[in-house]
């Protein structure tokens, strides 16, 4: 690096180009690099703060579950021992009687309060099963004997729910053998039995009335504990999707699958799907066990990608326009560089081409006239000729040095040109007195027309001296740039001036210059105009020219509110100026 941009003396137009890049490229990854990283550690951190924040969220929705569990076993707790009969006895002071009423537990409003809750039950000390679902007690005998024809619906629905709660116990090893052991004189708090599959049967010994009893209560796993999740889902706010999935400890159960949307308008509605979509499994959350009495149970969280937030898509806008900004800024940096080294390379060929111009003319003037002063010509035609070709030689010196004093006049901010309005028929004298000696002498023919029905009523907006400069500097560059080696016709040796209204904006006359020569390439055609601009290379072109003449020309008509363009022809070029016009009364 230190070796690049090290001073290596003078160095081609190549080699500073390819410095210019190496620079540009180095300065830009200077820049680019550091912003990236910053940009891809605030994404990553944007993604830790959201996975972080939903995972606090999932882990409310947990705790709210194990909450919900306990608390619905803690009810149950504070249950009345007697409200597992199905009669209870009520004492009424006013009339000091006992009147008898339906057990609570018998009503919809308990054994219908949660999903999953099958009913609630009673067996005393003589293994007797009852529920206060029914007025009987139960077993296999009498479960024969019974008929539903003459029962009232609510009574059969309450008969089939005490068959139930008969049936699972009895299914239950764990609970007979409690029962077969004799039930223990004590109070204890709900216990749990999981010895029957899809079922939970809580249970706990109560005395009273010199009785004791068992007394429990069975739920289905599933419904029960998908309706404390989706309680639980719903009272938590999520700000993207969530996907749960409840895994049971056996491999052989199916998992439940819980999903949660978002919508900040209206309530979400929590489903729950057959299967998850294969977008909401792409990124986990974390996975939560749950308390007694569902252990081994496990809840997953998981979510699709995560929604960029609006403060997270206007960091993202804001970074994308820095990055944008520096590209634009390293490209108008490197293109700039490199219109200043083709500026730099532009001003050598000037120099070049003007110590050409000035050394050769100066030459054979300072030969001749060393000639001439000596005596050495000693013809009268000979010494006419010599003047001649000195006088020529001197004019071209000094349009070549008006041009370059012409173009640092236009790049001062103070001057400017005096344009005026100025009749068709001067403008067209004007370019017959200055270009006539140029046509005459290279053997051109000068072609004026124009397309109006009275031109001595047609006046341009122009700076007759810098129109005549125009003029010439184009007739010059046309005769100059015309390959007579290669064009043997005599008839293309010509220039057209053609004066009409300009096709875009009739309130502006075009001037089209055309000449008939080799023309210029697609290439030459968008640089035509560009200071010290010639093509080819120094060092293999023979025509004359400092590449300031065409670029002096666009800054004049610039100069006098006109517009220039170059077309290329078939054969030829022509040029295309238009200025403001106005009809004379």
């Amino acid at each position: 690096m230190k070796r690049l941009f090290s001073e290596q003396g003078l160095l081609n137009y190549q080699q500073r180009l390819n410095r210019l890049r190496c620079f540009t490229v180095v300065f830009f990854m200077l820049l680019v690099i550091p912003v990236s990283v910053i940009f891809y550690i605030g994404f990553n951190q944007f993604e830790i703060d959201q996975l972080t924040q939903v995972q606090r969220q999932t882990e409310k929705v947990t705790q709210s579950i194990n909450k919900r569990l306990f608390k619905r076993w803690a009810l149950t707790n504070v249950i009345n021992p007697r409200d597992f009969d199905y009669y209870q006895q009520l004492y009424n002071p006013i009339s000091q009687q006992l009147t008898q009423t339906l057990s609570p537990l018998a009503t919809p409003e308990y054994y219908e309060r949660y999903p999953g809750i099958i009913g609630y039950f009673q067996v005393d000390q003589h293994k007797l099963f009852n529920s206060p679902m029914w007025p009987f007690v139960i077993d296999s005998q009498n479960d024969k004997n019974a008929t539903e024809n003459k029962m009232e619906a609510e009574l059969v629905k309450r008969r089939k729910i005490a068959l139930k709660l008969y049936k699972i116990t009895s299914r239950s090893n764990e609970l007979q053998s409690l029962i077969d052991q004799g039930l223990p004189d004590k109070n204890t708090r709900f216990q749990s039995i999981s010895d029957v599959p899809e079922y939970i049967i809580y249970y706990r010994f109560v005395t009273f009335n010199d009785q004791t009893k068992l007394q429990g209560y069975v739920i289905n796993r599933e419904p029960y504990l998908n309706s404390i999740i989706v309680d639980a889902l719903d009272m938590v706010q999520f700000e993207t999707p969530i996907a749960v999935t409840l895994q049971s400890p056996k491999p052989s159960t199916k998992s439940n699958y819980f999903f949660k949307g978002i919508n900040e308008k209206s309530p979400v509605e929590i489903s729950q799907p057959k299967q998850l979509g294969q977008q909401f499994n792409q990124l986990f959350i974390n996975s939560q066990e749950i308390y007694w009495p569902f252990y081994g149970y496990i809840v997953t969280y998981s979510t699709a990608s995560f929604q960029l937030t609006s403060a997270a898509i206007y960091s993202g806008i804001i970074m994308a326009i820095l990055f944008l900004a520096m590209v634009l800024s390293c490209y108008g940096f490197y293109r700039l560089g490199v219109k200043q080294l083709k500026l730099a390379e532009q001003r050598l060929n000037f120099v070049s081409s003007v110590s050409h111009e000035l050394k050769t003319p100066l030459t054979s003037i300072r030969m001749y006239s060393e000639m001439l002063k000596t005596g050495m010509v000693l013809s009268d035609n000979h010494r006419n000729e010599y003047y001649e070709f000195i006088h020529d030689e001197s004019e071209r010196l000094s349009r070549l040095i008006d041009n370059i004093l012409q173009l640092s006049k236009l790049s001062q901010p103070q001057h400017s040109v005096n344009s005026q309005y100025t009749k068709l028929s001067v403008l067209t004298d004007i370019i017959r007195s200055k270009v006539s000696s140029l046509l005459v002498k290279s053997g051109f023919q000068l072609n004026i027309s124009h397309a109006f029905e009275d031109p001595e009523k047609v006046e341009l907006f122009v700076d007759v001296d810098a129109f005549s400069q125009v003029v010439i500097n184009i007739t010059d560059n046309a005769i100059k740039f015309f390959d007579s080696e290669n064009i043997p016709e005599s008839s293309r040796k010509k220039i057209d001036y053609i004066f009409s209204f300009n096709p875009k904006n009739q309130e502006q006359v075009q001037i089209e210059i055309r000449d008939y020569g080799s023309g210029i390439s697609a290439e030459q055609e968008d640089k035509i105009f560009d200071l010290f601009y010639r093509g080819g290379s120094e060092l293999t072109r023979t025509t004359q020219g400092t590449g300031i003449g065409l670029a002096l020309v666009n800054e004049l008509v610039l100069a006098q509110q006109g517009t220039i363009r170059v077309q290329r022809m078939t054969p030829g070029l022509a040029m295309k100026m238009s200025f403001k016009c106005k009809l004379s009364s």
